[in-house]
């Protein structure tokens, strides 16, 4: 379910050059905000595509604690913001506040609705039209949109190509490693494992085992995952994983 939303980020993460404290915290922290939002993102889209394509609205898995797991995400993300420092808090700190606010008056409107939705074993368009009607999937896009440009603000902000490169991997690694299954590795992974789309190698900063760990990673990117590897491909993303975040 999060694949898009990696996918997504990953041009936006590559296109900047110019990079704070723990901004691997900050990259797993908003890794667990867009995991936790994204049911009602796929809801949203699937019932877009219903209106202009006519095809069956899909319900995603966790449509009815969507609410709640993403105001306590953000509530940790504004905790972890506020104990940095850097011209990132500043620019972030705004926005993240106002997210928060508007993620709580979402709730307050639509929680009953969507537990409804969810609860529901054959979809009931009359529930999913009315609920279009009082606005629930137009701040669906807001909320969507609010969470991007506190995303946007914090990456902007970072001091650093070595900060940058720890935001970005803990972001898409995170992102990864919460995924059930893996079918398959979008090979954007590879210009951030290696801090940007032109390198052919991991970072020089890099300890050899991890920078072998990246290296042996980006040969499974692109290519269907075949269940019997997938052990071993978690261990390398968990490796990387774990060295960027002690670092921080």
């Amino acid at each position: 379910m999060r694949t898009p939303v990696l996918a997504g980020l990953m041009v936006f993460i590559l296109a900047l050059s110019a990079v704070c404290s723990d901004p691997a915290q900050m990259g797993s922290g908003f890794a667990e905000v867009y995991g936790s939002f994204a049911p009602l993102v796929v809801l949203h889209r699937s019932y877009a595509d219903y209106l202009f394509y006519g095809t069956d609205v899909v319900v995603p898995e966790g449509v009815a604690s969507a609410c709640d797991e993403t105001g306590y995400q953000l509530a940790l993300l504004h905790l972890e913001l506020l104990s940095q420092t850097g011209s990132q808090v500043l620019a972030t700190l705004p926005r993240l506040t106002r997210l928060r606010a508007d993620v709580a008056s979402y709730c307050d409107a639509y929680s009953e609705i969507l537990t409804s939705i969810a609860l529901v074993e054959d979809i009931d368009m009359a529930i999913l039209e009315d609920a279009s009607e009082r606005g629930m999937f137009s701040a669906i896009y807001a909320l969507q949109q609010g969470l991007q440009f506190a995303f946007e603000a914090y990456l902007e902000g970072i001091a650093g190509e070595r900060g940058m490169w720890e935001f970005a991997v803990a972001f898409a690694l995170k992102t990864v490693l919460d995924q059930e299954e893996m079918s398959q590795l979008d090979e954007g992974l590879r210009g951030i494992l290696y801090g940007s789309e032109q390198a052919d190698a991991p970072p020089a900063f890099l300890p050899q085992d991890v920078a072998d760990g990246i290296a042996a990673l980006v040969e499974f990117l692109g290519s269907p995952i075949a269940s019997e590897m997938e052990g071993q491909i978690r261990a390398l993303i968990q490796l990387v994983y774990d060295y960027v975040m002690e670092e921080a």
